[in-house]
């Protein structure tokens, strides 16, 4: 969406979609790190006014409530940091979170929220030197009116911590946009991404030059120091895209952003979709979900490798690689040898059995 110009505007689907995914998200990561580590910090760098025009929390208010939850079973300290460009929007969160604060039972100096007015960069990376969070654990969102509008050395900062995690968001169309007009600002692209790279998108096709764009900024991700990074695409009921990019140095927590992300409320009208999947298929994820593009994926993935792949393998592969979670893997592979498009070696399917494609291009 284009940035609005009120200070409280109405929520769309992507945004109430990525807030019940954060909302899950926090829940598990806010009791792992308060049992390793004395103070965790919570931050934005775009964070809104904290309400939208229905009377639904922003994502500062609820995180300010899953923490709070966390901390009446914690005994350790929580640091919110939060930037707002506006200052009637500041003005207005400010307002938000003295409600939430209210209501909580946990005192301010263990649930401890700094407000400011400023830019994401460089205002987001001094409040978190000034206020000490640059030495713990951080979960930092970064999600803006289109992207990217985060400078690469913000990201290497907070990458430096090695149990800090990042959540960025773009817009497909943003990307297209800026694809367009950034040959004339090719400093500002680099500064983006961390290198010229991205540059690269000049010789796309028109169809190719967002998916490019994110790739190459999932791959700046991983140069700032974020081992490994998830990427997908949510999808709402109009098929407005919206690009979810996930950077963390810790499978688990790739693992447990999956567990998030696969507890949807079938009734929010959001999709996913695998960027992976060559068929761009979109995902209902129920109980029971369609794995077809996990099958695709997999057979793509075993045709371009150049030796046979254990299950291990390819259950991590799913893990790192894809939406998909592990335990979807082996009831799938199963599937796939019944059906004869792969060779199980063994034939019983265990970690170590290893897996070659029986027809290549069987990808449909």
């Amino acid at each position: 969406m284009a940035a609005p110009k009120d200070v409280i505007w109405p929520r769309d689907p992507h945004t109430a979609a990525k807030h019940a995914l954060l909302r899950r998200y926090l829940q598990a990561w806010a009791p792992i790190m308060l049992s390793h580590n004395e103070v965790v910090t919570y931050a934005e760098g775009f964070a809104g006014p904290g309400i939208y025009r229905d009377g639904e929390p922003g994502s500062p208010v609820v995180a300010h409530q899953v923490f709070s939850a966390a901390l009446r079973r914690s005994p350790r300290r929580v640091k919110m940091v939060l930037v707002e460009e506006d200052g009637r929007r500041k003005t207005e969160l400010e307002r938000r979170i003295k409600v939430a604060v209210d209501s909580s039972s946990v005192r301010d100096d263990r649930l401890d929220v700094h407000i400011a007015q400023g830019q994401c960069h460089p205002d987001l990376l001094q409040q978190l030197d000034r206020t000490g969070s640059l030495h713990h654990p951080m979960f930092v969102l970064l999600d803006g009116f289109g992207g990217p509008e985060v400078p690469f050395p913000l990201l290497q900062r907070i990458a430096t911590q090695r149990r800090s995690e990042v959540m960025v968001t773009f817009q497909p169309a943003f990307l297209v946009r800026f694809s367009e007009k950034a040959e004339r600002h090719r400093s500002a692209g680099d500064a983006f991404f961390g290198g010229t790279d991205w540059q690269g998108v000049f010789q796309q096709p028109s169809s190719r030059k967002a998916a490019y764009l994110r790739d190459r900024y999932r791959e700046s991700l991983g140069r700032a120091g974020f081992q490994h990074t998830l990427v997908f695409e949510m999808i709402d009921e109009g098929s407005r895209l919206l690009y979810l990019i996930f950077g963390t140095r810790h499978e688990r927590g790739v693992e447990k952003m999956k567990e998030a992300m696969w507890v949807v409320d079938t009734t929010s009208g959001i999709r996913y979709r695998d960027p992976k999947d060559p068929n761009q298929q979109a995902l209902d994820l129920e109980l029971e979900p369609d794995t077809g593009p996990l099958r695709r994926i997999l057979l793509d993935h075993l045709a371009t490798v150049e030796t046979a792949r254990s299950v291990d393998q390819l259950k991590k592969f799913a893990l790192l690689e894809t939406v998909y979670r592990p335990t979807q893997v082996i009831p799938l592979l199963k599937r796939m040898r019944d059906q004869e498009e792969i060779n199980v070696s063994p034939g019983r399917i265990t970690g170590t059995s290893t897996v070659t494609p029986l027809r290549q291009g069987a990808l449909f």
